[in-house]
């Protein structure tokens, strides 16, 4: 099961508002430590405070969609808003210890953090990049609305998840990495999805606290349970449990480029010339991308491999669901 971290806020969301100037970025927080235009990114606190960008990993969190019936749990509202509109929200993340926790006056980090930035509009997909400095081990999403005073209006519309670990996925903590996550010692490349059922309220914190799940993320809104070097990974469409994606009257068999119903050197030659942007009459770009990776001159490869019995580690000529 997950691995929660409980912790009181409120010290850290009441302190002092303070103007910081470090580097390119100048932090004025808002009132009630509201997002803002002056919230700076996670890479521009890292890089301001003295970080190494290489030394980071990226994570992933799927805004939950609004729910009409119940605006009380919607995360999007009028105070963190963005250009989009109102089905989309600033995200952002909060950590309280290693690089960018502390200004570089030594002055701590007030809640909300930092800005995450939102890579895929049409899933909701927010990436953020973290420090992994070894002394960073616990992160929070939130809305990036204040929810540290319940005398505020804007408590009411404060959302965030329960404390994330994200320094590996360590035996048993997370039910639905069973293999671990792609870099045992961080969660790289991993998404936390919202889980109403684990859902809690603390008048001390937040009135929403969500709990959530962690997968690997494959990318184009697609999650899964395995690493895409995992046995079990047969390509990031045919792995993906995201519920949101219904694929199930888009069966193809994985290789099967030009849809003609089999695996041949047919179909790397319409892979080749699909990438040389020469016109194909026929094309299944899920069933190319053998990979899952994208569609690249390795997915030829790996199907003249398949052809040439070298190997099938990706399940070349298995039919799937979309």
């Amino acid at each position: 099961m997950k691995r929660t971290i409980t912790i009181i806020l409120s010290i850290t969301i009441i302190l002092s508002i303070a103007v910081i100037r470090f580097g390119a970025v100048r932090y004025t927080p808002a009132e009630w430590y509201t997002v803002s235009s002056d919230t700076p990114t996670c890479e521009e606190v890292i890089e301001a405070c003295g970080g190494d960008l290489n030394d980071t990993q990226k994570v992933y969190f799927q805004l939950p969609a609004d729910d009409p019936d119940h605006p009380e749990k919607n995360w999007t509202n009028h105070y963190n808003s963005t250009d989009l509109g109102l089905d989309y929200c600033q995200v952002c993340v909060y950590w309280w210890e290693g690089i960018g926790s502390l200004w570089p006056d030594g002055t701590k980090v007030q809640w909300v953090g930092y800005k995450a930035k939102l890579i895929d509009a049409e899933n909701r997909i927010y990436e953020a990049v973290v420090p992994a400095d070894g002394e960073t081990t616990v992160i929070i999403w939130n809305n990036g609305v204040n929810g540290g005073d319940a005398s505020q209006e804007i408590f009411s519309y404060s959302c965030m998840l329960k404390d994330a670990n994200i320094e590996g996925a360590l035996p048993g903590d997370y039910d639905t990495l069973p293999e671990g996550s792609p870099d045992p010692d961080s969660m790289d490349r991993c998404i936390q999805i919202p889980d109403d059922g684990e859902s809690t309220t603390s008048v001390l914190t937040n009135p929403n606290l969500s709990g959530f799940d962690w997968y690997v993320y494959y990318g184009d809104g697609c999650y899964g349970n395995y690493p895409v070097t995992s046995a079990n990974y047969h390509g990031k469409y045919a792995s993906c449990v995201n519920p949101e994606h219904d694929h199930s009257s888009a069966a193809y068999i994985i290789g099967d480029a030009d849809k003609d119903g089999s695996v041949s050197v047919i179909d790397v030659t319409v892979i080749q010339r699909k990438l040389a942007d020469i016109a194909v009459p026929s094309f299944n770009e899920n069933a190319a991308d053998v990979d899952g990776k994208g569609l690249f001159i390795t997915d030829a490869t790996l199907i003249q491999r398949y052809l040439a019995e070298l190997g099938n580690p990706f399940h070349i000529n298995e039919s799937v669901n979309g």
